[in-house]
């Protein structure tokens, strides 16, 4: 009489070889996120190059303290909470240029309007009445 007759010996079965697996990933560590911290770098560097310290200083700030907490958790072995920060950091540098975009093109549109009423007010006073 077998002692434990769900344990089979001779070829392994699939469930225990999907649990040497599981066990095996769980004891690989996450390996650090280089390629997100990159890309989150250059897109700090890009948004900070377009002006949007004026124009969008808060959402460039809000990018650079992420960047800097995803380096501090990096440093400290912490890849996934590494790789999330890095990846919200690209996103608010991203935003942070759409926000100075975005405030550039209503600059623009206001001095074309302010140009156009003082070249109305001047084709005005020179048309005869």
């Amino acid at each position: 009489m077998k002692l434990f007759p769900f344990i089979h010996t001779g070829t392994p079965s699939v469930l225990s070889l999907a649990v040497v697996v599981l066990l095996l990933s769980g004891c690989a560590s996450t390996p650090p996120p280089l390629q997100e911290m990159a890309v989150a770098e250059a897109a700090l560097q890009r948004a900070s190059s377009t002006g949007t310290s004026t124009a969008a200083p808060g959402e460039l700030a809000t990018a650079a303290a992420k960047l800097a907490s995803a380096r501090s958790a990096m440093a400290a072995g912490q890849s996934e909470r590494a790789r999330q920060l890095a990846l919200e950091a690209t996103v608010d540098a991203e935003v942070a240029e759409m926000r100075a975009q975005s405030v550039r093109s209503s600059t623009a549109a206001r001095e074309t309007e302010e140009a156009a009423r003082v070249l109305r007010e001047e084709i005005s006073r020179k048309t005869p009445r």
